[in-house]
């Protein structure tokens, strides 16, 4: 015996389909599927033949509510196909956010601070020298200038060299 459940006229006019559910959000089918595929409610699965259903309210209380999305997703508790499909939408998310430069690539920051680094050694090792000539200070105190800055210059690059060769975290398995 099957049972059927009455649902009301609010309930009736919350449930939407996918078509329907990206018209009402005004996205495309393919937002959807993105969503369902981070986990956004759904009321019945679809399958061939039989649509997907959802409850516009509670996917509007998902796609809008603060602090209402799990803090992660574990791809091992996925299916096989939904969990491609995660690390395929992952990566591309990653691409679009190295893209609008949300995400820096670690070649790019190693760059950038080795040429900063170059350019504040440079200042500091001409410092001595613009000292003398402005100050006229004896040649003893600006070996002494000089002796100091390259006592701090070494210093500074042992603790980058301490800082590069850190590994990340990892997580241990008993």
């Amino acid at each position: 015996m099957t049972k059927v459940a009455q649902l009301s006229k609010a309930q009736q006019l919350r449930r939407l389909n996918k078509r329907e559910l990206a018209e009402f959000f005004d996205v495309s089918v393919q937002s959807v599927d993105a969503w369902c595929r981070r986990n956004c409610p759904v009321v019945e699965r679809g399958a061939p033949g039989r649509p997907w259903v959802f409850d516009a309210v509670e996917v509007a209380r998902w796609r809008f509510g603060a602090g209402t999305e799990p803090e992660g997703v574990d791809p091992d508790e996925m299916l096989p196909s939904d969990r491609k499909a995660w690390y395929e939408s992952e990566t591309k998310r990653r691409a679009l956010q190295v893209m609008d430069r949300e995400l820096i690539p670690t070649e790019e920051v190693e760059r950038v601070v080795a040429t900063a680094f170059s350019a504040i050694a440079q200042g500091l090792r001409s410092l001595p020298d613009n000292i003398e000539r402005r100050t006229g200070c004896s040649p003893d105190i600006v070996e002494a200038i000089d002796l100091a800055l390259d006592a701090e210059m070494e210093a500074l690059a042992d603790k980058l060299t301490e800082l590069g060769s850190l590994e990340p975290a990892t997580e241990e398995t008993n």
